[in-house]
């Protein structure tokens, strides 16, 4: 292949438009085929140390979604584990995380320095969302947990929070 006919091929190339900090509260409309958005949460707390690793993209009309969690407080050999894999509508009305993201906008931080708890990562496109203190932390994991538990309501191994029953 020529010089000339791999410019040509590179100019060819199709190119995502999808700009992560414009279109994240619309994410699932303006991702394309091109596009994987890569999410990572901090699920410790206290002693209690998790990690959850989401990979979103598109194909056609709908998005896939890929969990993987690692569990580091009681497990002696812990490993990357597959959670779950789903496929929704991009027009899908039960999984609300884009709601979710807009109701915690004041989290979010360029501030490298804070302790980020979740993070929206696309090509080279950063969003973290930090929290200030226990409380804070707190309310943010409940939050999360209810909105993931739309898209996963098994909620395997609990890592979206256990259920409290009273006796």
């Amino acid at each position: 292949m020529s010089c000339q006919d791999k410019q040509k091929a590179e100019k060819e190339k199709p190119v995502s438009e999808f700009d992560l900090i414009a279109d994240l509260s619309n994410f699932r409309q303006k991702m394309t085929e091109l596009d994987t958005l890569t999410i990572s949460f901090d699920h410790s707390v206290c002693t209690y140390q998790g990690y959850e690793q989401i990979e979103i993209t598109k194909q056609s009309d709908s998005i896939h979604i890929v969990s993987n969690f690692i569990e580091l407080t009681f497990e002696e050999n812990p490993k990357w584990e597959r959670i779950y894999d789903v496929k929704i509508s991009k027009n899908d009305t039960i999984w609300k995380f884009e709601q979710f993201l807009k109701r915690n906008e004041k989290r979010k931080n360029a501030d490298q320095n804070k302790r980020g708890i979740l993070m929206l990562t696309d090509k080279k496109d950063t969003i973290r969302y930090s929290t200030d203190g226990l409380v804070d932390l707190n309310r943010f994991l409940a939050d999360y947990y209810e909105t993931m538990k739309k898209i996963y309501p098994e909620n395997k191994n609990g890592i979206y929070g256990v259920e409290i029953v009273e006796e």
